[in-house]
């Protein structure tokens, strides 16, 4: 279901960038409607390379890399005994 909401969007995005393409001022008139169609168009193309990254990436989720650590965790009361921790660090 996600993947159909984002192919939709990507279709819609790119769509809106074909459309309004061709009416941007991008040379010409002032440095503040270059400017803003600049940036209009990289806003597009992010929108559009993120919904296309996420409808092709596949099912598997990459797995991280990560190390252990553990240390001994130090108690105030000398009659417990002393307990390890292990924490994950990803790299």
């Amino acid at each position: 279901m996600k993947k159909v909401r984002a192919l939709s969007c990507f279709i819609l995005a790119l769509g809106l960038l074909f459309y309004a393409a061709p009416r941007l001022p991008i040379e010409g008139f002032s440095e503040m409607a270059t400017g803003f169609s600049l940036i209009w168009t990289s806003f597009a193309l992010l929108v559009i390379g993120g919904n296309l990254q996420y409808v092709l990436r596949d099912g598997r989720r990459t797995r991280r890399r990560s190390k252990s650590v553990s240390f001994k965790q130090e108690q105030p009361n000398a009659r417990v005994a002393s307990k390890k921790r292990r924490v994950s660090i990803d790299l």
